[in-house]
């Protein structure tokens, strides 16, 4: 007998005497074993596209294990009626040393696999972690809402310090006097920037919401170009308006502007240029996930502000890092200058783009959403030159402050520290007051509380002033009850040119 021909030896079909009922189960089941063995890689085989971080080696392993495993239940089907033993070992074997090299590669892995954490352990981590970012997200309010606290506390100062300060500069003083009253202005002023841009920070500062062209007013907006820089300003015609607060979208373009100059003053101050453009866009989904950071953005149409520079740039890893307060690539403590755009741009569920490359320059791109045109705006003033005005805040010295500016142009004014003492000077002086200034938060009553009592008794002009405000004046069935809002600290001008000059909204 030649062990090399399959002819030699006799078909396993004749142990089970041929007999179907053997023959049945045997194939049966070998084709069935077959069938799920090859189903097994298949599905292995997935798995490991899809899980990129699954171990490749192992995985191989048992994939052509099972392979072979499958291949040799096949071959003993085939051997029932053809006498291919030859082939059918050759394939236990190798089907043996892939089952060896497994075991020896499985069984380090079995420590591994012991202390991989259980779905149980899994879900309580998963809660864990819930709770930990619950607690940040807490403590991330309780900041925020301290810096807003912060900002109205030291704006109420502000106005007494700047407003005295002032009333002050306009009597005779020695030269030394007027100077020491001018650096306690420019401090106070300084204040106020770094207030404004905490309350820009904390978000908390979009209660100034006005509807405006926002091409206009950019072209209007006084900006101090930076040394050695060209300033150039690009608007569209025929925009969309926006729904914004004018202060911070000041705020934001002086910082912007400023930031860029910098940038340039790095690289070549001799040849810098900043380019300001305005113009009106439609968003789309895959769009806004393009953007830097942003505020539960829909897509649809939006006025976009973009700021460019030809500055140094910046590198790929310093990115997420130039919004975070006091960061800087100059020098430590530069500020809250893009924090306060960061917060200015969430206060406004506007979205930033953001486009740099090391050495070649910075793109800032600012969209703002189009404002609804059916969005109710401040009641045009019924009397634009009052004869007297009521004005109602909890801060004594503020009230003085109010008073002499009002007075400066000729106004009686009525002040009053508590809601009581406001509504009995409604009762005594009736529609002789013709406008009230109320603070939007006080001790006993908020100012639009105060309102609600008011309003029934006499018809009048109303401004809330604030320093800080948690959002309710940008409701549009609260804004058009009111004529303006008045943010703290106000200056003389600001307060007088409510009333000298014939109001237009």
């Amino acid at each position: 007998m030649e062990a090399g021909r399959f002819d030699a030896f006799m078909p396993h079909g004749m142990c089970y005497m041929w007999r179907w009922d053997m023959l049945l189960l045997h194939v049966g089941s070998d084709l069935l074993i077959a069938l799920a063995y090859f189903s097994i890689p298949a599905a292995l085989l997935v798995l490991l596209r899809n899980r990129p971080d699954v171990p490749r080696p192992i995985f191989r392993l048992f994939v052509a294990f099972i392979m072979l495993c499958g291949i040799t239940h096949l071959l003993s089907v085939i051997v029932v009626w053809e006498p291919i033993y030859l082939i059918q070992g050759l394939a236990k074997l190798a089907t043996a040393g892939v089952s060896i090299a497994t075991a020896i590669i499985l069984w380090p892995l079995i420590p591994r696999a012991i202390a991989m954490p259980s779905v149980q352990d899994l879900e309580t981590r998963n809660s864990e972690i819930a709770a930990l970012n619950r607690r940040l997200e807490e403590r991330l309010d309780s900041l925020t809402a301290m810096a807003g606290g912060v900002s109205h506390e030291f704006n109420n100062l502000l106005t007494v310090i700047s407003g005295n300060a002032e009333l002050l500069q306009s009597h005779d003083f020695s030269p030394d006097e007027q100077q020491k009253l001018f650096a306690i202005a420019k401090a106070s002023r300084r204040c106020t920037d770094i207030c404004a841009k905490m309350m820009a920070y904390s978000g908390k500062g979009h209660f100034v919401l006005e509807e405006f062209d926002l091409g206009h007013f950019v072209n209007g907006a006084k900006l101090r170009s930076p040394e050695h820089c060209k300033l150039g300003i690009d608007t569209q015609a025929h925009l969309a308006p926006i729904q914004a607060s004018r202060r911070q979208i000041q705020q934001l373009l002086e910082t912007l502007v400023e930031n860029a100059g910098e940038a340039i003053a790095d690289r070549a101050p001799e040849d810098g240029a900043i380019e300001i453009a305005v113009s009106q866009t439609i968003l789309t989904e895959s769009d806004l996930e393009e953007a830097e950071f942003e505020t539960s953005a829909q897509p649809g149409s939006y006025v976009v502000l973009e700021v460019s520079d030809n500055g140094t740039g910046m590198e790929d890893e310093l990115v997420p890092r130039i919004f975070d307060p006091y960061f800087s690539t100059r020098f430590t403590g530069r500020g809250l200058g893009l924090a306060a755009v960061q917060g200015i741009v969430r206060g406004h569920e506007a979205c930033l783009f953001l486009s740099t490359v090391a050495g070649q320059g910075t793109k800032i791109r600012i969209a703002f959403p189009a404002a609804d045109a059916s969005t109710e705006q401040y009641q045009r003033p019924k009397f634009p030159h009052p004869g007297t005005v009521l004005i109602v805040d909890d801060e004594t010295p503020v009230l003085d402050v109010a008073r002499s500016y009002l007075e400066e142009i000729g106004i009686d004014v009525l002040t009053a520290d508590n809601a009581n003492e406001a509504l009995q000077l409604v009762e005594q002086h009736g529609n002789s007051i013709e406008v009230m200034i109320l603070d939007y938060l006080m001790p006993d009553k908020t100012g639009l509380e105060l309102l609600d009592k008011i309003a029934p008794k006499i018809d009048v002009d109303c401004y809330l002033t604030s320093g800080f405000s948690r959002g309710e004046i940008s409701d549009p069935d609260i804004r058009c009850r009111l004529t303006g809002f008045i943010a703290k600290p106000f200056s003389r001008e600001e307060l007088q040119g409510l009333f000298r000059a014939d109001h237009t909204q």
